[in-house]
C-alpha cells in the first residue's frame, strides 16, 4: 500500500512537472511569437519612414528642380528684354543716323542751291553792269 502510494505521488509529481514543463514551453513559444510580431511591426514601421524619407527627399529634389527652370526661365525672359532694348536702342540710334545724315544732305543741297543762285545774281549783275 505504502509502494502503491508512493507510485501515485511519483506519478503525479511526473504530471504536475509535465505540466508546467508544457505551460513554461506554451509561455516561451507565446513570448516568442509577440517578439517575433514586434520585430515585424518595428521592420513595416522602419519601412515606413523609410519610404517617407525617400518620398520627402524625392519631393525636395522635384522642389529644387522646378526651382531651378523657375530661375532659368526668369534669367532667359530677362536676357530676351535686355536684347530687345537693345536692338530697340541700335534701331533707335540708327534712325537718329539717319537723320542726322539726312538733315546734313539737306543742308548740304541748300548751300548748293544758294552759291548757284549767288553766282547766278553774280553774272546777271556783271551782264548788266557789261
Amino acid at each position: 500500500a505504502v509502494a502503491a502510494a508512493s507510485l501515485r505521488l511519483a506519478v503525479a509529481a511526473a504530471a504536475v512537472r509535465i505540466a508546467v514543463a508544457a505551460a513554461s514551453l506554451r509561455i516561451t513559444v507565446a513570448a516568442t511569437s509577440f517578439h517575433l510580431a514586434l520585430s515585424a511591426t518595428s521592420l513595416a514601421f522602419a519601412l515606413a519612414a523609410a519610404s517617407l524619407g525617400l518620398a520627402v527627399a524625392a519631393t525636395s529634389f522635384r522642389l529644387a528642380l522646378t526651382a531651378a527652370f523657375l530661375r532659368l526661365a526668369v534669367a532667359a525672359a530677362s536676357l530676351r528684354i535686355t536684347v530687345a532694348a537693345t536692338s530697340f536702342h541700335l534701331a533707335l540710334s540708327a534712325t537718329s543716323l539717319a537723320f542726322a545724315l539726312a538733315a546734313a544732305s539737306l543742308g548740304l543741297a541748300v548751300a548748293a542751291t544758294s552759291f548757284r543762285l549767288a553766282l547766278t545774281a553774280a553774272f546777271l549783275r556783271l551782264a548788266v553792269a557789261a
